[in-house]
């Protein structure tokens, strides 16, 4: 089963040459971003280039907001070289009008978080309540 999957996706890769050269950029641009957090609110998205773009070359920022449109104070940012994804880490922990930022690699804050909820959720919650009760 495995050989005629790898051959499908093959044949299919051969159909659309453009996008070949994206998914080892995609597989890369993770190590290339870096997920800053605890960004004050009053934050722009140019003031975030001028600082973070002391770094190294930005090649995408991405600020998302939440449902009234205003920034959630966090933010992606890819860089074109690895020099500039290490200058920013060091930022991590930083006072950043009045607020402390927290900057990590994008790719490895999802693993963590999603981990350390699930279990805690889990675990905790039905433990404590089942013993209280008892």
């Amino acid at each position: 089963a495995k050989a005629k999957a790898k051959a499908t996706t093959k044949a299919m890769d051969e159909d659309d040459d453009d996008e070949e050269p994206e998914k080892p950029a995609a597989k890369s641009s993770d190590e290339m971003t870096v997920f800053v957090g605890g960004l004050p609110f009053s934050c722009t998205e140019e003031q975030l280039r001028k600082d973070f773009g002391e770094c190294g070359e930005i090649e995408k920022l991405n600020m998302p907001k939440n449902d009234e449109d205003k920034p959630r104070g966090i933010a992606f940012i890819t860089y074109k070289t690895k020099e500039g994804v290490a200058a920013a880490l060091k930022y991590d922990g930083d006072d950043y009008g009045g607020r402390y930022l927290k900057v990590n690699l994008a790719g490895q804050k999802g693993e963590k978080g999603k981990g350390d909820k699930g279990k805690g959720k889990g675990k905790d919650g039905k433990g404590d309540k089942g013993k209280g009760k008892g």
